[in-house]
């Protein structure tokens, strides 16, 4: 089967699922802790898994509540994070999404194809590998900003006290950064890099689990873009169970060296 049209039709009923049992739980005034919205975030991971089974035989699926998968073969594998920003949804925040990648082998570089859609808005970010990233149908690529001091860098400051030594080295890059954001969803924010809606996105506290960014880290280099570890290397993960992951992601390599350079240098 065509990956990248398992990979659209996928997304698309995660995206529409998703908001629609967010509504539903809207409509009869529930308050969504986060064993009430475990359960959605189960129920959509299931429902995933099932479209999935009617389409292959041989796969293995990596889902963020479900935990790994191993069917046949166990190729491809599709990572799946039905809700990310599970926090946002849960309290009424509005700005959630749904994120999918489908690899090869067991390695970020061995994606090939991601989509992450903003269920909010409705918006779509889908790539394929060797023929780019859109972003509902319209090509896009990265900005072309190469300083700290002229850029718009997200960086994820959802520390909850276990993170400060994070804070401590993205401190310099927050002071300088022409404009800073966090919008709650790595996921989306990664993606934003991609499509030139910000210049960079940093995470460096090794909290993020694989379903939160294969997808996002994808297409931010399927664009053009690059995509950093904690040490300045590529960022390639293999697919470890219970990984966590520490990546900066840049419109391009001299925007990324220069945060290098102010991470280690506060290191």
């Amino acid at each position: 089967m065509n990956m990248s049209i398992l990979l659209e039709r996928l997304i698309e009923k995660s995206k529409t699922k998703a908001s629609k049992m967010l509504m539903e739980a809207k409509s009869k005034n529930m308050v969504l802790d986060e064993e009430e919205g475990g359960k959605i975030d189960l129920a959509l991971e299931e429902e995933l898994l099932s479209e999935v089974k009617r389409s292959l035989q041989d796969f293995t699926f990596i889902g963020e509540e479900t935990g790994k998968s191993v069917y046949g073969s166990g190729k491809p594998i599709i990572i799946v994070d039905p809700l990310d920003g599970s926090t946002n949804a849960y309290r009424g925040y509005p700005i959630y999404s749904t994120s999918i990648a489908i690899a090869e082998e067991g390695n970020l570089n061995s994606i090939i194809c991601g989509a992450v859609a903003n269920i909010v808005t409705g918006d779509i970010f889908i790539g394929v590998k060797g023929f780019g990233v859109e972003l509902n149908g319209r090509r896009v690529k990265p900005s072309n900003v190469e300083k700290i001091s002229e850029a718009l860098i997200a960086v994820d400051l959802n520390v909850r006290g276990k993170y400060t030594e994070h804070l401590e080295k993205v401190k310099p890059v927050i002071v300088e950064a022409k404009h800073v954001r966090f919008i709650g969803t790595d996921a989306l924010e990664t993606c934003f890099v991609a499509a030139g809606i910000c210049d960079a996105f940093i995470d460096l506290r090794g909290a993020l689990r694989l379903t939160d960014f294969a997808a996002a880290c994808f297409m931010v280099k399927e664009a053009g873009g690059v995509v950093l570890n904690e040490w300045g290397g590529e960022f390639n993960p293999e697919f470890q169970d219970n990984i966590r992951a520490k990546y900066i992601a840049s419109c391009n390599k001299k925007l990324a060296n220069e945060i290098m350079v102010k991470i280690r240098g506060n290191s």
